[in-house]
This record gives structure tokens, C-alpha cells and sequence, in this order.
């Protein structure tokens, strides 16, 4: 049913080794992919923006069945290829991000699943109510500001449950170092961007060597991103030390049930781990709700339509919605689908690799090889969402709903998401009382004239909607004061 949909990039057919030790054994038959130069691979022709795009190109004409490698075999499928720059250099070996399907890994996975599972997840449910009460104070207040305003709620949550910390501002320091963060390794991950992950012996040049200023950007890289995850764990310590650490994911590690006193190594394992949190949900749950914000601008009738099911509510209950009502607003759980299909806020997610080598329909997947599956693509294939640029939460509904998007925006296998339902609740509830609260159009310049925003996309692992103006008026009625009234008696 997917195959078409579905695209595994091969990175042994672009990258260099791979087409040397092609032109020397020709009785391997591996996956077809697109035109490359020998040495080069596709490098020379790699685009530089919206990849995903020309990824879904190539994957039309040499599509392969990423669900099935990647979930059904994901017991090979769950390695991650070992970039040079994004790894080797920038000494991240034991991020969660990039760190091999090994015990290290299974122990990150193991201390989230315990904190973020389905039910463990639902004890953060009152910090992003309030959170999300905060959110729409704030839009409401200064809308000129919606999209730091969406940051400082991803970063008060996530800083919240993972440190216990605070965040009472937009430049908080903490955020400002984390957001640094994001923008590293998007930026040192970009596939293509860096010719020492296509040449690794670039790695042994010396740092004062012409065209080596890459070794020094990756060290000075490391340094930021371990600071990023280092400062807030020392914070939280200066507060148990203190008697006043508020209960957190760290905290609670660091003062372990059994009473034993956690080692060094266990502290490591505990700062990557929570370090890890923010890296991994702030900057996707941002790009969700400004996706929100640009669709219920550009579709007033399905803006309409959500909020008459708030309305709806709010008129029965006399009160707030709270994520315990989750069952009651059909409607808005599909536009939230569609907005992880339509605008995927991963549109490829993070490479896979193989531990050992495959046959898949009868070619040969060497082992350590790079798998990617094109979200965007899966998304935005016309077999599985008819019309998949068309903006439509009712594709959802019915006897024979599509397929349900979060199946693929989370990732797949044994490397999918664990956080994934924390990132659910806290968008959901945003959206819900943003609908009930705000009205949300297109903006009007100083000659009354509409301004029409440009439907286009940032490029990174994470993807924005690039910058648009609005208009963000509050809807009359009562939801707003019931709104503040409850931050008053927060």
C-alpha cells in the first residue's frame, strides 16, 4: 500500500566509498538511485533547500518500502550512521540523536519510556494546562510577538519537567543557550553541507590547514552543545544541595528511589538524557503550532468549523477544557493530524543505519549503511492522501479515515519518538483554548489591503513555515477572562 510512498535514501550510492567499491565489484546488485558523479556521488547535484522535495523526486523513481525496513526489520534498521562532522568531530558519540542502537542507547530509552509513556506522560498534564494558559495571555496580549511567545511555552515546559526550572521570560538564559543549540545541529547535520562527511580523511588535516576551518567550527560546536545540557544539570544540583530542587526528570535521577548514591557514570548517562529532552521536542513543537497559526489564517473555514466544537463545549461544561477532554473534540484531533501530514514539522527525520547487510527485493543493503525515510514524501503521496496539498482535518474522519499521520511523523522502529505524547498533549491543548480564545486571519496593511503570505518552508531537520504576518484578535465571550481567572489562581 505504501511503496510508493515510502523512500529510503541510500547514502552508500552517494557518497564516495560506496561508488569506488562499486566500479570494483560488479556482482552486488544494490538499490538504484538517482544520476552520480564518480567520487562525488550526488553531492554536486544535492539541493540546498526544501531537500525532502527533490528526495520525494528520486524516491518516485526509485522508491523502496521504508515501512517495512524500518519497522518490520527494525532490529537492523535502528544503527545510526556515524557522520563525521554531526558526530566524529563535534564529539557527540553519546547523543541520543546519534549514538548506535547499543546498551547506552537502550539505557536513554529506557530512563524516558519510564518518565513519557502513555500514562507516566499524563502526570505533566497540569504544567502545560497552565503553560498553555500562559500562551494565549501572551499571544493576546502582544501578537506582533506570537512566535517568541510559542518558544518561551515549549521552552517553560520542557525546562520544567526535564530541570524544574522556571521560565518566566522570552531571553531567558537557559532557553537562549538551548535555542543556540538547535540551530547548531541543524546546521551541522544538513545533509550534503559538509564535504568531510563525503571525504572522512578530511578529518586528520590540522586545524591551521587552508579549508580546515570546519575542524574548529566542530570544536567550538561541541563545547556550546555540552554547555547547553551541562548548566541547567549543575542547576538542579545546586538545588538539591539546597533543599529546593522542585521534583523533575533530573532531579528525581540524581536521587534515585533505592537510595544509592548515582556514580559518575550514571550522571553522564543522566545529563545526556535530559539534555536530550529539549533538543528533541522544543524546536518540533514550535514548528507545529506556527504551522497551526498559518493554516487556521489561511483556511477560515476550518478555523470556523474547530471552533464551534470548542464553543460547543464551553457552552455545555461552563468551563476550560482540559486534556482529560481530549475524546470530546473530534474535530480538532484531526486538524492536528493534518497539520503533521500537510507540514511534517520533521519532513525526514534522522538517519538510519544498518547493523548488518540485507536483501531487499533482491538487492543487497550493505551493512553501515544510511537509510532515510522521506516523511514529507510519505505525507504527500496522492495513493494514500488524495489531494495531499489540500489543506482538509475531514480526511480523517468517517468510515474509512486515511492513514493516521503520527504513525510516520514520530519516526520509526525501536528509534521512534519517546516523547511523543508529551509533544501531543502539550500542542493539543494549546490549540484548543487558542481556538477558543482568538480569532485568527490574515493580516491588513496601512491601505486596507490583504496581505497574502507566501506558502514556503525553512530547511533544516526541523522545518518551519517561514515568517508571516497575521492578525490575532480575541473572540468575544467569556473564554479569555476564564482564562486569566484561572492564571490568577495558578
Amino acid at each position: 500500500m505504501f511503496s510508493q510512498a515510502l523512500l529510503v535514501t541510500i547514502s552508500g550510492v552517494v557518497f564516495a566509498l560506496l561508488a569506488a567499491f562499486a566500479l570494483t565489484s560488479r556482482s552486488a546488485q544494490y538499490p538504484p538511485g538517482p544520476p552520480s558523479w564518480p567520487l562525488f556521488g550526488v553531492a554536486l547535484n544535492h539541493p540546498k533547500t526544501e531537500f525532502w522535495k527533490t528526495y520525494a523526486e528520486w524516491g518516485r523513481k526509485y522508491a523502496a518500502d521504508a515501512f517495512n525496513l524500518l519497522s518490520k526489520r527494525s532490529a537492523n534498521y535502528s544503527d545510526r550512521p556515524y557522520r563525521t562532522m554531526a558526530s566524529r568531530l563535534m564529539r557527540r558519540e553519546k547523543s541520543i540523536f546519534v549514538a548506535s542502537y547499543n546498551d547506552l542507547l537502550k539505557t536513554y530509552r529506557r530512563l524516558m519510556h519510564q518518565s513519557f509513556n502513555p500514562t507516566a506522560s499524563q502526570m505533566y498534564w497540569e504544567l502545560e494546562e497552565e503553560e498553555a494558559r500562559v500562551l494565549v495571555d501572551n499571544v493576546l496580549s502582544s501578537p506582533q510577538n506570537l512566535v517568541q511567545h510559542l518558544r518561551r511555552n515549549a521552552a517553560a515546559v520542557i525546562m520544567k519537567i526535564a530541570y524544574g526550572y522556571p521560565v518566566t521570560c522570552n531571553d531567558d538564559h537557559f532557553v537562549k543557550i538551548a535555542e543556540e543549540g538547535i540551530k547548531i545541529i541543524s546546521m551541522a547535520g544538513a545533509p550534503g553541507k559538509w564535504l568531510v562527511d563525503s571525504f572522512p580523511v578530511l578529518r586528520f588535516l590540522p586545524e591551521w590547514f587552508p579549508g580546515a576551518g570546519f575542524k574548529r567550527q566542530a570544536k567550538e560546536w561541541s563545547q556550546t552543545l555540552y554547555s547547553q545540557s551541562l548548566e541547567p544539570h549543575m542547576w538542579v544540583k545546586e538545588q538539591i544541595r539546597a533543599g529546593t530542587a522542585i521534583p523533575s526528570f533530573t532531579s528525581t535521577l540524581l536521587q534515585p528511589a533505592d537510595g544509592h548514591t548515582v556514580d559518575a557514570d550514571e550522571e553522564d548517562k543522566i545529563i545526556w538524557t535530559s539534555g536530550a529532552l529539549y533538543l528533541a521536542g522544543a524546536d518540533t513543537s514550535v514548528s507545529v503550532m506556527e504551522t497551526f497559526f498559518f493554516t487556521m489564517m489561511m483556511h477560515p473555514l476550518v478555523q470556523h468549523k474547530a471552533q464551534d466544537e470548542v464553543d460547543r463545549f464551553l457552552s455545555a461544561e461552563k468551563r476550560l477544557p482540559t486534556l482529560r477532554d481530549q475524546a470530546m473534540f473530534p474535530y480538532v484531533g484531526c486538524v492536528l493530524k493534518e497539520i503533521l501530514r500537510w507540514a511534517p514539522p520533521a519532513p525526514f527525520g534522522l538517519f538510519h543505519c544498518t547493523t548488518k547487510a540485507d536483501v531487499y527485493k533482491g538487492f543487497l543493503i550493505p551493512a553501515k549503511t544510511s537509510v532515510m525515510a522521506n516523511i514529507w514524501a510519505i505525507m504527500h503521496d496522492e495513493t494514500t492522501y488524495p489531494n495531499p496539498f489540500m489543506f482538509d482535518p475531514t480526511r480523517f474522519l468517517g468510515d474509512n479515515p486515511e492513514p493516521d499521520p503520527r504513525d510516520y511523523a514520530f519516526g520509526f522502529g525501536r528509534r521512534i519518538c519517546p516523547g511523543q505524547h508529551l509533544a501531543e498533549h502539550s500542542i493539543w491543548i494549546q490549540m484548543v483554548l487558542s481556538l477558543l480564545t482568538m480569532n485568527i486571519s490574515k493580516a491588513v496593511d496601512a491601505d486596507g489591503r490583504v496581505v497574502e503570505p507566501e506558502v514556503a518552508f525553512t530547511s533544516g531537520a526541523v522545518s518551519h513555515v517561514k515568517p508571516f504576518k497575521c492578525q490575532i484578535d480575541p473572540r468575544p465571550g467569556i473564554s479569555l477572562s476564564l482564562v486569566r481567572v484561572a492564571l490568577q489562581n495558578s
